[in-house]
């Protein structure tokens, strides 16, 4: 009997299946890694630039600054919040055309800003509509990195993260010469067909399939490919089933969710343990940048000089996010310890931020916390591969990114909060750098023998008839006497692939 499964039925984005193969670690991969800046430098870059609007707005509209400010908020809480929609949709429909679609969607939220008569209307169209269209293409493409790269993975996402912090730098003059020539309208339209050259470059992201992504599904005795991403690939399956119980509306629904996200990460304690930690991060990344300023105020320092602290900041970031892709691995200090080392840092050089009572010391401080702050972000992404698999990539980034998105917009109104309460922003300091000391910490308990994987139990057979190769996927059965006799389902895969 012949079958094919939902995930297979809805898929706009098949092509004929090749051989599993491992990943790269190159080749293409460089090509989806300058898709990465290009990607980067539209979203985050254009986001950090959007400040030069925040006056004209405010002016144009009668608003207060918090209402303005809240633009920036909903784009940044909606690419976090947004991330497992976009992991399910590169799994269901394939990275190439998501991240083609994320580019449009945002660059749309630009241009339909033309018609905007309130801030509302901005809320929803550069707030809703561009964050959606950011992390659509943004998660993506860094799945998509992290799928194509092993020992050069964090260079590759040390290029693709760089992106951001380089038009940093040219974004604002130019959105501001753009608003004094063709209005804040005008300049937004143009900014949309910036952002549309997304949808350009991702076309580069060419899916792969992972020898990863050939597994056996124990749980459901089902043999398949268990990636939900690699669904895209499989045109040709003979599927055998033998049914003699009937599943559960659970189990139903269960099923349809594991089709486009891998839900099984969250039974993995190791993957628990790092999402505690991701959320710790995100809550007490960015009280430095918030605090910063007007800490600096506060002690009699005048304000251009204040400011400049943020582009100490900036520039520690653009060194750190060139220089960490530099890093080797060790096989007992891999990226993951990486990771969290580089985020005890942040945390412990934060606790004592409260020292720094003169200019140079202030300026000292910002440019070590923007140096490893930077680095922070491509072992992210690396340390997310390592963790979840880079077959599972597209699931695992997804879930982390939700958790901390939560973070950071967590983090900054109870840090303002204690602010409030205690008058000092030293307190600010110390709650941020203590969230990040932790976050650093909890990572390192990964090597206790508890939280180690492991070792896959399932086997994957290839055979070769005429020419053609089949892939036979065969769940062995510790108990084949009891599972006959129990009458669980049978089924048996066979992957068509041509030489």
């Amino acid at each position: 009997m012949t079958e094919e499964t939902p995930s297979q039925m809805g898929t706009l984005c098949r092509r004929k299946p090749g051989r599993p193969v491992d990943p790269p670690d190159g080749g293409w991969g460089w090509m989806v890694a300058l898709a990465g800046f290009v990607v980067s430098a539209c979203s985050y870059g254009v986001m950090r630039s959007l400040g030069v609007f925040f006056v004209t707005w405010q002016d144009y509209f009668s608003v207060t600054a918090a209402e303005t400010g809240l633009i920036q908020s909903i784009i940044t809480g909606v690419l976090n919040l947004a991330a497992p929609i976009a992991g399910a949709l590169s799994n269901r429909f394939g990275c190439r055309v998501v991240v083609m679609a994320g580019g449009v969607i945002s660059s749309a939220g630009f241009l339909l800003s033309l018609w905007a008569t309130s801030l509302f209307h901005l809320y929803l169209t550069v707030g809703f509509l561009t964050g959606f269209g950011y992390s659509l293409s943004l998660i993506t493409t860094m799945a998509t990195i992290g799928r194509y790269f092993t020992t050069h993975r964090l260079r590759a996402n040390s290029i693709a993260a760089i992106g951001a912090s380089f038009v940093s730098f040219a974004f604002p003059p130019l959105f501001q010469y753009l608003m004094d020539e063709y209005t804040w309208r005008g300049a937004l339209v143009i900014i949309g067909g910036i952002v549309l050259q997304v949808a350009g470059f991702g076309a580069l992201e060419r899916p792969i399939l992972l020898k990863g992504d050939v597994t056996t599904d124990k749980t459901s005795e089902n043999v398949q490919e268990s990636s939900p991403q690699s669904s895209r690939f499989a045109d040709n399956k003979i599927n055998v089933n033998v049914t003699t119980e009937k599943h559960s509306l659970t189990k139903v629904i269960l099923g349809k969710i594991s089709s486009v996200i891998d839900i099984t990460l969250l039974t993995e304690p190791r993957f628990l343990v790092f999402c505690v930690a991701v959320f710790l991060f995100g809550f007490g990344r960015f009280v430095p940048n918030i605090y910063i300023v007007p800490r600096a105020r506060a002690f009699g320092v005048e304000e251009y000089p204040s400011a400049f602290l943020l582009s100490i900041l900036a520039i520690g970031d653009i060194i750190g996010r060139a220089s960490v892709g530099l890093l080797p691995e060790w096989p007992r200090f891999r990226r993951v310890d990486q990771f969290a080392m580089n985020t005890f840092l942040m945390g412990f050089i934060t606790l004592f931020a409260p020292l720094a009572k003169t200019y140079a010391t202030m300026a000292v401080y910002s440019g070590f916390y923007g140096l490893l702050m930077g680095g922070c972000v491509p072992l992210l992404y690396s340390a997310i591969a390592e963790i979840g698999g880079a077959n599972r990539m597209s699931s695992a980034l997804g879930i982390i990114m939700f958790l901390r998105g939560i973070g950071n917009l967590a983090g900054p109104p109870f840090s303002g909060w204690l602010r409030d309460i205690t008058g000092s922003f030293d307190a600010t300091l110390l709650e941020g750098g203590s969230c990040l000391v932790l976050a650093g910490l909890l990572p390192f308990v990964l090597h206790l023998r508890v939280f180690q994987p492991t070792k896959p139990e399932n086997k994957v057979e290839e055979h070769e008839i005429d020419g053609t190769r089949l892939s036979l996927l065969a769940a062995e059965r510790e108990e084949s006497s009891t599972a006959s006799t129990q009458g669980h389902e049978t089924s048996v895969v066979i992957k068509e692939t041509a030489l």
